[in-house]
C-alpha cells in the first residue's frame, strides 16, 4: 500500500462515539493517512477521510452513483424483497444515475434551479421566516431546530411545488422518514418500512399534483417541470414523480441541518457570532464557512464499476466507496486551522454540498435560506444563547443535525 493503510474490518465506523462528535475519530484518520474497511456491506466498503481523495474520487468515471441496492444490504436477506418499489422509485432519483441518463435528467431540472430562480424566491423566504420569528419575540425560550429549521425547508418547497399548508405537517413526517433511512447504514428494518410509505405517500401526491397541472398550468415548479423539454428531451411521468420526492426528501434534511447546525455553532463561538452581527455583509463566507465546520452532509458513496485501485488498496467491481465529507472538510492539508470557526475563511473549497457531476441540484437555495434565516435570527436576537440543558443530535449518521436546539432570547 504505497498512499495509505487500510483499517481492517474489524470493527463498525458508525458507531455512538461517531453520532455524538465525529470529529476526533475524523482527526486519528486524517492524521495516520488511513481509509476504512467498513463492515455492513456486502463485499465490504471502503470510507476515505481526505480531502484531496475525496475530491478526485467522487468526479472518478470509474465510480457509479448507482448504489441503491448497497442501502438495502444491512437488512436481513429474507426481508429485503418487501423493498422492491422504495429500491425502485430511489433508483430514478437525480442523485442515484450516471451519465448519460443524469446529464439528460441534470439539464432539464437546472432550469428550475437556477441562481436567478433562487434569488426569486427571496422576498418569500424573508417573509416566511419574519413570520416565524414573529413567534419567538414574545418567548422567553425557544427551540431553533422545531420553531425554524425544521419548518422552514419544507415551506419553502412546498410553495415552489404548489402544495397546500394544510399539507406542510404531512410532508415534514415523510421527508423525515426518508432522512433516516437516507442517512444510516445500519438502517432497521422499522426505518425502511418508514421510508417506503413516505415515499408512496409523496409519489401519489405529487401524481394528483401533475394531473391538476395539466388541467390548469400555475406559476409553481411542477408545471414548470411539465413544461420543460430540451432537444426532444422531456421529464417522463416516474421521473417527474421521483425527482418531486427527492427535492422534499433529500432537500429538506440538508437545508434543516445547515440552520440548526450554523446556529449551534455561533452561539457556541460568541465572539465570531459578534462579528457576523455587526457585519452583516460576511453572511455569504459566514454560511460557507458553517457548512464546512459542521457539515449537514456527512457522507456521500459510489459504486466501483470495475476494480481499481484507490488510496493503495484493491477495489473490486460492486465495492462502495464512502466520501467522508464532514471528515475532508477538516483536513489539515487543505484547510489551515480546520478546527477553527473562521467566518472570514477564503478561499473556502469545502465538500458539503459535494463535487462534479452530483453537485446538489438545489445547493444555491439552501445557501439562501441558510443566509436568511441565521442572519435574522443574529441580528434579531442579540441576547440569544444556548439553554442550560444540552442539545441532542438526532440518531443520523449521513444527515448530521440537532434533535433540538434549546435556546435562551
Amino acid at each position: 500500500m504505497s498512499e495509505a493503510q487500510a483499517t481492517p474490518a474489524a470493527g463498525f465506523l458508525f458507531t455512538d462515539e461517531l453520532l455524538r462528535d465525529p470529529y476526533p475519530t475524523y482527526r486519528r484518520f486524517l492524521e495516520s493517512d488511513q481509509i476504512f474497511h467498513s463492515v455492513p456491506y456486502g463485499g465490504g466498503g471502503w470510507a476515505v477521510f481526505k480531502h484531496a481523495a475525496c475530491s478526485s474520487l467522487i468526479r472518478d468515471s470509474r465510480l457509479s452513483a448507482r448504489r441503491v441496492g448497497a442501502s438495502f444490504l444491512a437488512l436481513p436477506p429474507e426481508r429485503r424483497a418487501e423493498f422492491g418499489e422504495l429500491e425502485r422509485m430511489l433508483g430514478l432519483w437525480l442523485l442515484f444515475i450516471d451519465a448519460p441518463e443524469h446529464s439528460r435528467l441534470r439539464k432539464l431540472m437546472n432550469k428550475g434551479f437556477s441562481p436567478a430562480v433562487a434569488e426569486g424566491l427571496r422576498p418569500h423566504i424573508e417573509e416566511t421566516v419574519d413570520r416565524m420569528l414573529e413567534t419567538v419575540r414574545h418567548a422567553s425560550e425557544a427551540d431553533v431546530v422545531r420553531e425554524i429549521a425544521y419548518p422552514l425547508p419544507v415551506r419553502v418547497m412546498a410553495e415552489m411545488l404548489g402544495v397546500p399548508e394544510a399539507m406542510h405537517e404531512r410532508f415534514i413526517r415523510w421527508t423525515h422518514a426518508i432522512g433516516m433511512f437516507l442517512g444510516n447504514p445500519n438502517r432497521t428494518v422499522e426505518q425502511t418500512h418508514l421510508a417506503q410509505e413516505a415515499i408512496l405517500a409523496l409519489k401519489e401526491f405529487f401524481r394528483g399534483a401533475a394531473g391538476e397541472r395539466r388541467l390548469q398550468k400555475g406559476s409553481d415548479l411542477i408545471s414548470l417541470l411539465l413544461d420543460i423539454e430540451e432537444d426532444g428531451a422531456v421529464l417522463t411521468e416516474e421521473e417527474l414523480y421521483a425527482q418531486c420526492v427527492l427535492l422534499l426528501g433529500a432537500g429538506h434534511d440538508t437545508t434543516r441541518n445547515l440552520i440548526g447546525n450554523g446556529m449551534y455553532t455561533l452561539l457556541r463561538h460568541p465572539e465570531e457570532m459578534a462579528e457576523l452581527q455587526t457585519s452583516p455583509e460576511l453572511i455569504r463566507s459566514a454560511v460557507e464557512e458553517l457548512l464546512r465546520y459542521e457539515s449537514p452532509v456527512q457522507f456521500a458513496g459510489r459504486v466501483a464499476k470495475e476494480e481499481m485501485e484507490i488510496c493503495g488498496v484493491r477495489l473490486r467491481r460492486g465495492q462502495l466507496v464512502m466520501f467522508m465529507l464532514g471528515a475532508a472538510n477538516r483536513d489539515p492539508r487543505q484547510f489551515r486551522d480546520p478546527d477553527q470557526l473562521d467566518l472570514k475563511r477564503l478561499p473556502n473549497p469545502h465538500l458539503a454540498f459535494g463535487a462534479g457531476e452530483h453537485f446538489c441540484i438545489g445547493n444555491q437555495l439552501a445557501r439562501l435560506e441558510g443566509q436568511i434565516a441565521i442572519l435574522r435570527m443574529v441580528q434579531q436576537f442579540p441576547r440569544m444563547q444556548l439553554a442550560t440543558r444540552p442539545p441532542e443530535w438526532a440518531p443520523n449518521y449521513g444527515l448530521r443535525g440537532l434533535k433540538e436546539l434549546p435556546v435562551t432570547v
